[in-house]
C-alpha cells in the first residue's frame, strides 16, 4: 500500500510546479526568503513532518502535520509512510535550505523550521500540495501559512493523498483525542475566564482565546450560534477529569490561529 500511495504522489509532483506558478498570489506566498535561509543537508527522515541534518539538528517543519508513522506494534495512519517517503526522495543528497521559524525551538529542543529546495520550492507546500498532510497554523510561525493553506486546497479540491479518503471527522462522532479535522454545529458560545468556549455536537468544545487576533479576525464568537464549522489542531481527551465530571465536554479543541478555524458553506 506504501509503494503504491507513494507512486501516487510523485504523480503529482508537476501538478504542484504548475500550480505554484499559475498564481501570483501563490509564487508570492511561497517564495523563499533568501537573507534568512541557510544552506543545509538531509541525513535521516523520521517521518513525513521531521528529519535530521547532517550538522545533527532535528528539524520539525513548520506549517505541516504528516500523518503519523506506527511505533511500538500500532498501525500507521493512512499515508503515513507515502509522506515519509516523498520526504526523502525531496531531500536525500540534495542541497537545501533552511529558514528557522520566529518561534526556533519546540518543546522537545527541535529545531522549527521551513525547507526549501535548491529552486527555492518549499518542501512544505509541496507536500500539502501533493495531500501528504495536513495544514497548521502555530503562532508565532505564520510566515507562510497562506502558501500552505493554498497548497493544502489544492490537494483537497482534487482530492488527493489524504484528500482521497475521509479526514474530516463529525464532532457527534469523535471518539479520541490527538490531532484531528472536526467538523460541526455551534450549539453554543459562551465566555469563561479568558477564553470563549464554542460547544460542538456531541462533547466537543472548541477553545478560543478571548483577545487573540491571531485566532478571531474579526470573528464575533457570540454571533457564531448555529454556524456551522470546521476545525483542526489537537484534541484533548478530558475523560475523567474534574471539568468532564460536572458536565462539560469530554473532548477540547483549543484554536490558536484562524486557518484553523473554519465556516462551512
Amino acid at each position: 500500500m506504501a509503494g503504491f500511495e507513494t507512486r501516487k504522489a510523485l504523480q503529482w509532483s508537476a501538478f504542484f510546479v504548475v500550480w505554484l506558478f499559475t498564481g501570483l498570489a501563490q509564487a508570492d506566498a511561497c517564495r523563499m526568503p533568501e537573507d534568512d535561509a541557510v544552506r543545509v543537508h538531509s541525513r535521516t527522515v523520521f517521518d513525513g513532518d521531521t528529519l535530521e541534518l547532517t550538522d545533527g539538528r532535528r528539524v520539525r517543519l513548520i506549517g505541516i502535520n504528516a500523518p503519523e508513522i506506527g511505533r511500538e506494534g500500532k498501525a500507521s495512519e493512512p499515508f503515513a509512510r507515502a509522506a515519509e517517503q516523498r520526504l526523502q526522495q525531496l531531500t536525500r543528497g540534495k542541497p537545501l535550505y533552511l529558514v528557522p521559524g520566529e518561534e526556533p525551538r519546540d518543546r522537545y529542543g527541535r529545531t522549527l523550521g521551513h525547507l526549501f529546495d535548491a529552486g527555492g520550492t518549499n518542501l512544505e507546500a509541496q507536500l500539502l500540495a501533493e495531500g501528504l498532510g495536513f495544514a497548521i497554523g502555530v503562532p508565532p510561525n505564520l510566515d507562510m501559512v497562506q502558501c500552505h493553506a493554498a497548497a493544502e486546497k489544492a490537494a483537497r479540491t482534487t482530492g488527493r493523498g489524504l484528500w482521497s479518503g475521509h479526514p474530516v471527522i463529525e464532532a457527534s462522532r469523535l471518539e479520541r483525542g490527538g490531532f484531528q479535522i472536526v467538523r460541526g454545529t455551534v450549539r453554543s458560545a459562551e465566555k469563561a475566564g479568558r477564553f470563549w468556549w464554542l460547544a460542538l455536537d456531541g462533547q466537543v468544545v472548541l477553545r478560543i482565546p478571548q483577545d487573540d487576533r491571531n485566532v478571531l479576525a474579526g470573528r464575533d464568537p457570540s454571533a457564531m450560534q448555529g454556524e456551522l464549522v470546521e476545525a483542526r489542531g489537537w484534541v484533548i481527551d478530558r475523560r475523567g477529569q474534574r471539568s468532564v465530571n460536572r458536565g462539560h465536554q469530554r473532548f477540547m479543541l483549543p484554536v490558536r490561529h484562524d486557518s484553523m478555524l473554519r465556516n462551512v458553506e
